[in-house]
Formats: C-alpha cells, sequence, structure tokens
C-alpha cells in the first residue's frame, strides 16, 4: 500500500513516515520544507499544497492508496504571520486543494478538539455536540472539516492536544505562566485530556487497514493530565522554580467578568480552557 502524508517533516508526521515506513507501506512525504529523513521506501517532496497540478501529478504517478492530511499552520510562536488570511490560506485553502485531488482515494484528515470552542465544564462533549470555534485555529479547521465531509471516502479524527517526551508545549500551556520558570495550577489541580504521539501514530497507522466510514472520532489518552503531577516532574528537573496558586473560585470570577466585559474572543477562550478543561466522550 502506498500512503501519502502531508507535513511529513512536522513533529507528528515525522514519526508516522517512520511507522509505517517500518512496516512496509511505501510512504509518500509532502511538505514545505526539504527531505529530512532517510528510509528505502520513503519518497519525499517539497511542494505546496496549492500547487494542484503536482499534487495531482504525484497521486497519479505513485498510484496513491490513502492519504493522510496532517499539514497546518498551528499556534506556534516560531509563525511569523499568524492572521486569519494566512490560517486560512494554510488549513482551508491548501487542504480543499489536495481534497480536490484526492477524488475517490481515502482521506484522512487529522483535525483538533479546539472545533468545540467555549466548554461549560458540564456534559462531555462528542463528535454530535455542535462545534463552535474561536480561535483562528480552531476556526480553520472546522472549515477544512466541512470540506472534507465533501469527499465520498473519508475519516476525520479530532486530536486532543499532542506531545512527546521532549516536545510538550501544548501541555505545558496549562500549567506554566512564564516557561520554564513560573508554573500555576488552578485549586488543587486541574485534569486535562492530551495525546501522547505514539497513541497518535498507532491510530493512524491502523486506520490505514481499515474501511474509511466517513465518521468522526476523537483521539485522546485513556488517563488525564493531572496538573500537579507534571509541575513536580518539572521541579525535579529544576524547572517551575516558582508555583503560583490560583483559588478557584478566583479564577472562575475574573473568567466570568472578562467574559461580559470582553466578549466570547480567543483570550476569554484561553481562560474558558483553564476553569473548564474539556471533557469529551
Amino acid at each position: 500500500m502506498t500512503v501519502l502524508v502531508t507535513g511529513s517533516n512536522g513533529m507528528i508526521g515525522t514519526e508516522l513516515v517512520k511507522a509505517l515506513a517500518n512496516n512496509g507501506y511505501i510512504v509518500i512525504g509532502v511538505d514545505k520544507t526539504p527531505n529530512k529523513l532517510l528510509a528505502d521506501n520513503y519518497i519525499h517532496f517539497q511542494v505546496s499544497l496549492q500547487d494542484k497540478t503536482k499534487v495531482s501529478q504525484i497521486l497519479q504517478e505513485y498510484n496513491v492508496d490513502r492519504i493522510i492530511h496532517l499539514a497546518a499552520l498551528a499556534h506556534t510562536s516560531s509563525e511569523k504571520d499568524l492572521s486569519w488570511e494566512h490560517y486560512y490560506y494554510v488549513n482551508v485553502e491548501c487542504a480543499r486543494n489536495l481534497f480536490e485531488c484526492a477524488h475517490e482515494i481515502p482521506v484522512l484528515f487529522i483535525s483538533t478538539v479546539d472545533v468545540y470552542g467555549f466548554y461549560d465544564g458540564k456534559r462531555a462533549v462528542n463528535v454530535d455536540t455542535p462545534i463552535e470555534p474561536i480561535s483562528k485555529y480552531g476556526r480553520s479547521k472546522a472549515q477544512a472539516e466541512a470540506e472534507c465531509k465533501k469527499l465520498s471516502h473519508f475519516d476525520i479524527y479530532r486530536f486532543s492536544p499532542v506531545y512527546t517526551e521532549s516536545i510538550k508545549r501544548d501541555i505545558q500551556k496549562r500549567y506554566y505562566l512564564r516557561y520554564p520558570s513560573i508554573a500555576y495550577k488552578i485549586g488543587k489541580g486541574s485534569n486535562y485530556e492530551i495525546l501522547n504521539i505514539a497513541k497518535a501514530v498507532k491510530t493512524m497507522a491502523e486506520w490505514c487497514r481499515m474501511a474509511p466510514g466517513n465518521t468522526i472520532k476523537i483521539i485522546k489518552d485513556d488517563e488525564l493530565m493531572w496538573t500537579p503531577d507534571y509541575i513536580a516532574a518539572e521541579k525535579s528537573l529544576g524547572k517551575a522554580r516558582t508555583v503560583i496558586t490560583i483559588p478557584y473560585w478566583m479564577a472562575i470570577t475574573v473568567y466570568k467578568i472578562l467574559k461580559i466585559i470582553t466578549g466570547r474572543n480567543e483570550y476569554t477562550y484561553l481562560l474558558n480552557k483553564a476553569v473548564y478543561p474539556l471533557k469529551t466522550e
């Protein structure tokens, strides 16, 4: 089987390509950056997904059986342009181009739980819960999901924040005010849903052996992340030297006041995630 992986040089893409190649798949990597992987059954293309002619040529020439679409603009400090226009271009327009080129080839689109937007801390959400994304990332992913649903053969996986043992940027946002010196916890601590990259890769690799079901799934670790444990681990490494405890009532009060004053926006959404960590079924 030949699998095309977009964003093949990314944190998740790199591990996925290795896993697929090690298991005998022919892997076609598409990324905006040059090849950095070596494998006998790996072929890399430095190409923009905006180039529909080149993408179609690759799909046809290599008789691609499956597509896993990982390439995306996330919320990274290394990216200079974080405007809505850039998010739309990368996450929606380029995704649409790829989907149009795919035709009957099954596509796995990797989305995010950020599409749910504000959470009230009550009933857990599921794939049938209406989505109301707030962040640029979540909004663009939601629009790309809509484009993906136009395909005949697809699946959509909404990932919880992904981490590796060495790269924990997404989860460190949940307990750091200033990395690596000032950590915080709300009340006794918070439970967050996260996703280890090993499980993410395993889930995507398993999809290659399944018949696409035109479904949406939420992918997360079985166990929750308890922030005091992570702060203790950071302290043992000489980090998180200062830990600020914010009373839960105070965090809730500040959140509600700011939400009344400023409304539902990306800033109050960040506070929402802190006081009401998302729970999914």
